[in-house]
């Protein structure tokens, strides 16, 4: 177990050597897991998946931006198995970002697949590989130009005299990662590394840009808190994202209190639990979050104070997110006992 945390490690350090990214993020980052790592595609108590996102921010700067995601995924091999492969996981996603008067937005269609194999009792290490498919458009006609003014009055009626029209781009991605996943009877760990945009695609509206590839770390340590029958937990979280010079750094915790830990293989009883927390986004945010689990079901809200600079235009009023997910299964694979007749 140690090497493998060892090589993992020494790849997220390499990559965090340089250092805000220019893609999407949400402060629950680990709801729409593909989004975050392709290797986490089927990595699941459970047969299937299916998560959403909704994240709202900049509501006293400008128009509102919005984000959206969706996504659902599975395993289709569930061996138990620690000879050949393991597991497969597919996923499906969606996300749709729109940004300010000009509705700039970006809609993303993804397809995800990952191996999964079980190394020893209690860990797993999976590679996933995923394709999407993006289209950016941008809408002139509710902007404001400086020949619609007259004096201090708007007049909305009058030409723009500018030549911009509504554009639309598309441009397809590449995306990789590496995931490592340790339960043991006290303490879960989580490691992953994730590249994307590794074909550093063209995707400018108004530009040939290319898309530089953005590095993705993550890691979290579920330590039990008290003895061993104790159902308090401490959660540590780290997520770093790079893109060229552009850095964004997560880090935080949350504890989370077990109603029930439900079982570790045989799926009859399923775990319930809350958790409240706090994370630091270096430079931007304190984030605030919160969440419950309850037969399958997920619901969790975070809020976003602004810290930045933009703080005293933004009142440190920075995003509200709420998310929910579901894990289910295909079948009750529960052991039943047979009435005698």
């Amino acid at each position: 177990m140690s090497r493998y945390i060892v090589i993992i490690g020494i790849i997220i350090l390499f990559f965090t050597i340089s250092g805000k990214t220019q893609d999407i993020h949400f402060s629950q980052y680990d709801v729409n897991v593909t989004t975050l790592n392709p290797a986490y595609a089927g990595v699941m108590k459970g047969d299937f998946r299916i998560a959403n996102n909704y994240r709202n921010q900049w509501m006293t700067i400008s128009t509102p931006y919005s984000t959206v995601s969706f996504a659902g995924d599975m395993n289709i091999l569930n061996k138990k198995s620690n000879k050949g492969l393991s597991d497969v996981g597919i996923a499906l996603g969606f996300f749709s970002d729109k940004v300010g008067t000009s509705k700039l937005a970006q809609n993303q269609f993804s397809f995800a697949v990952s191996a999964i194999q079980q190394i020893t009792f209690d860990t797993k290490l999976s590679f996933g590989m995923q394709g999407a498919y993006n289209q950016q458009t941008i809408t002139m006609n509710d902007l404001s130009w400086d020949t619609q003014f007259v004096g201090h009055k708007y007049d909305a009626s009058l030409p723009s005299q500018e030549t911009f029209a509504n554009r639309k781009s598309a441009y397809i991605d590449i995306n990789t990662g590496l995931l490592l996943q340790n339960e043991g009877w006290d303490n879960r760990f989580t490691m992953g590394i994730a590249g994307y945009h590794l074909n550093s695609p063209k995707r400018g509206i108004f530009s040939n840009e290319k898309l530089a590839p953005k590095i993705v770390g993550h890691a979290s340590y579920e330590i039990k808190i008290g003895n061993r029958i104790s159902l308090k937990r401490f959660i540590p979280k780290l997520l770093y994202t790079m893109q060229r010079k552009h850095r964004e750094i997560l880090l935080g915790g949350v504890f989370r209190q077990y109603l029930n830990e439900g079982s570790r293989f045989t799926q009859f009883s399923v775990e319930s639990y809350f958790d409240v927390g706090m994370y630091y986004r270096v430079g931007d945010a304190i984030v605030i979050t919160g969440g419950m689990s309850f037969k399958r079901f997920r619901v969790g809200l975070s809020y976003d104070a602004n810290i930045s600079k933009l703080s005293k235009a933004s009142n440190t009023i920075g995003g509200f997110e709420v998310s929910l997910v579901y894990n289910g299964l295909f079948s009750d694979r529960r052991t039943k006992l047979i009435k005698p007749s």
